[in-house]
């Protein structure tokens, strides 16, 4: 086997391998190694955060590792009807 062959292989093997982690692992992203969605631990631990710049820099952080649905084209229609009650 010539060194075209060993080299696309090769970057094949690597490409599919890729693919599987991405299955396996799906919140590892455009080389962003967060550890998934946030926790409530987490949004409790910022509570305790006193500087105001730092909470909102650790906030956007966890922000960031929401998942989220984006919807591209064509509309969205929701009708909310009933009641809540609240008792006590």
């Amino acid at each position: 086997m010539d060194k075209q062959a060993k080299l696309l292989l090769t970057v094949i093997a690597v490409s599919v391998t890729l693919i599987a982690v991405k299955m396996y692992f799906p919140y590892i992203t455009q080389g962003d190694l967060s550890l998934g969605p946030p926790t409530f631990g987490e949004y409790n631990a910022l509570r305790q955060v006193a500087d105001t710049d730092t909470k909102k820099e650790r906030f956007m952080r966890l922000a960031n590792r929401l998942p989220m649905v984006r919807v591209q084209g064509g509309q969205i229609d929701a009708d909310v009807s009933g009641s809540v009650e609240i008792e006590r």
